[in-house]
Order: C-alpha cells, then sequence, then structure tokens
C-alpha cells in the first residue's frame, strides 16, 4: 500500500525545446505547458555540472515576452489554446532580436499540431 501511494504523488514534467543557433546568436527555448492560466510563469535555470548559480547574461524580461509572442501567433494561427506554465533558459545564451520568437513559435506549432484530438 505504501508503494501505491507514492507512486500517485510522482508527477511527470514534459518540457518542449528548440535550439536556435546563428552566427552571432544562440537560443535554446524550452517550454512547459500547462492547463490552466497562472499569474507568473515559472522560469527554471539550465546551469552546466560546474555552475552553482548564474546571472542571466540577456534581457530575461524580453526573452519571456518574445516566448509568448510566439506561442500566441501559434494559438491564433492554428486554434491552438496552449497556455504557458515554465520556461527553463541557459543564462549564459546570447539570443538575437525575435530569435527566441521564432523557436517558441517552432515548438507552439509542433505540439498544437500534434496533439491527440
Amino acid at each position: 500500500m505504501q508503494v501505491l501511494d507514492a507512486m500517485s504523488r510522482i508527477q511527470e514534467s514534459l518540457f518542449y525545446r528548440y535550439q536556435h543557433v546563428t552566427g552571432p546568436g544562440c537560443v535554446l527555448v524550452s517550454i512547459q505547458f500547462t492547463d490552466t492560466a497562472v499569474n507568473d510563469i515559472k522560469i527554471v535555470k539550465l546551469l552546466s555540472k560546474d555552475e552553482v548559480g548564474s546571472t542571466i547574461q540577456f534581457d530575461l524580461d524580453n526573452h519571456i515576452n518574445e516566448i509568448k509572442k510566439g506561442v500566441e501567433k501559434a494559438n491564433k494561427e492554428l486554434s491552438g489554446s496552449l497556455i504557458i506554465g515554465a520556461i527553463e533558459v541557459v543564462p549564459s545564451d546570447y539570443p538575437r532580436k525575435a530569435q527566441a520568437e521564432f523557436a517558441a513559435y517552432k515548438v507552439a506549432c509542433h505540439v498544437i499540431k500534434n496533439a491527440p484530438n
């Protein structure tokens, strides 16, 4: 009975990722979607083995807004209803303007097109 109780508390967490690298820019867009609206999107830092706590090297607010715009665009074009619950960021990324939006759009299109009916 204790095994069943422990198993019922296990939760799955699925992030969808798209890495976009150009000559002058590099960004990993990693999004977790949720079924219900959230007040604040969770931000999770992805650190390498030797990093303890790293400062984000880019404009995080702009990054979040670009991801929101990319998901909104996909929702509108494909009649989706994706809601962002969390975003993973690599603090040392160096995204260029609109790069995160493009990647988020690609992620959202994939999720909407492959959603079970």
